[in-house]
């Protein structure tokens, strides 16, 4: 059995995986017109794991993917509260890692042993998230986020203990560069990276934020891309390997920055590149995150595809449609490079997507500890 591995990435644009050169060496370009179902985290790894398009949170063993590969060793490494046991993501792996939700801070206690509707929470989170802020100010920052390297030798560690015979599927989420962007190399510290970014997602970031901002994602960009030649070296050549980002990230496009409910190419549009696959990425002009499971299969899953023409997005009651040339949002059909064009087919699919197509989870649905976590409290 030739051991198989699905690499992806938060928040990571496709426009930069340019700045990717040992992963682009090792995989290839990325196809031209994959695109997320959702601007956000919960919603689309559902497509990833489950081949379905979003609606509650989470998957189910059922709609999951992973107990459809037959191998020795399973192993998953989560760095996204979201791509949790909680939520289903687990289910069939032997081994997954999740981050820590038993902490010794007063935030991790707090969430622990209260609901996060309960009053109590939200004052006690509050108080902890001031306390925070304080400490920024006098003494060095941390990274919010297990780094790259550390899940890399968490899978190479267990499939040579476990599966020196090469029979083994890896799943790693990385969590660089979704924000704050503070590369270990900025030209700043961690501290004034983390306040930067910060004061660029409230909107109080000046033109000089603005730019420092830009070259902060890109260092994250290009870290984590450094960090991934040490596994693309290790893993054997004819390892099965597919590598997605779950959607992209505004970088001032839009008067914004993150990744909202804006249905836009920015965020909708992502890199996704492999080797090896049953299923060749480059055989359909279009992809979406929901074809992802039936691409590393071989065969259809849940709501994939092998070949399609429309991919489709939703999310906080918009809807946006995409082929290989267009993207069409309630507002316009455009080039996915941003120019106005006219397109009726797009349009009409995009009128039935809006017409059927099940409103995703939202944010203010969601337990309050995990979007702290990932800084959206």
């Amino acid at each position: 059995m030739k051991p198989a591995l699905l690499v992806t990435v938060d928040s990571l644009r496709y426009d930069h995986y340019r700045f990717m050169p040992a992963t682009k060496a090792f995989l290839g370009d990325t196809h031209p017109a994959t695109f997320a179902t959702n601007t956000a985290t919960p919603s689309c790894f559902q497509s990833i794991i489950g081949g379905i398009y979003p609606g509650e949170a989470g998957v189910t063993p059922e709609e999951s993917f992973v107990p459809k590969l037959e191998y020795g060793h399973k192993m998953g490494v989560s760095t996204n509260h979201f791509l949790s046991a909680r939520y289903g993501y687990d289910a069939d792996f032997d081994r997954f890692i999740e981050p820590d939700r038993n902490g010794k801070s007063l935030k991790d206690r707090v969430a622990a042993n209260m609901t996060p509707q309960s009053t109590v929470y939200g004052i006690a989170s509050r108080a902890y998230n001031a306390y925070q802020s304080l400490r920024g100010t006098v003494q060095e920052a941390s990274r919010d986020y297990r780094p790259a390297a550390e899940v890399i030798d968490d899978l190479l560690e267990s499939v040579a203990a476990e599966a020196p015979d090469g029979d083994w599927f890896g799943w790693l989420h990385f969590m660089e560069p979704h924000h704050p962007y503070n590369p270990d190399d900025a030209p700043v510290s961690r501290t004034e990276a983390q306040q930067v970014t910060r004061r660029l997602l409230d909107g109080r970031g000046s033109e000089a934020d603005a730019e420092l901002g830009r070259e902060l994602y890109r260092g994250e960009v290009e870290e984590l891309d450094d960090r991934l030649a040490r596994l693309w070296d290790a893993v054997p050549d004819e390892t099965r390997v597919l590598f997605c980002a779950d959607h992209g990230e505004l970088l001032g496009e839009y008067g914004e920055w993150g990744h909202h409910a804006t249905m836009c190419p920015e965020i909708l549009r992502v890199p996704a590149a492999g080797r090896n696959l049953p299923a060749d990425l480059a055989d359909s002009e279009v992809r979406s995150l929901v074809d992802i499971p039936s691409v590393f299969l071989g065969t259809e899953h849940g709501d994939g595809a092998l070949s399609r023409d429309t991919a489709f997005a939703a999310s906080n009651g918009s809807h946006a449609a995409m082929n290989a040339q267009h993207f069409a949002n309630a507002e316009s059909v455009r080039t996915l490079d941003g120019e106005t064009v006219t397109d009726r087919d797009l349009e009409l699919a995009l009128e039935e997507w809006a017409a059927t197509a099940a409103e995703p989870v939202s944010k203010d649905q969601l337990p309050e500890e995990d979007l702290e976590a990932l800084g959206y409290k």
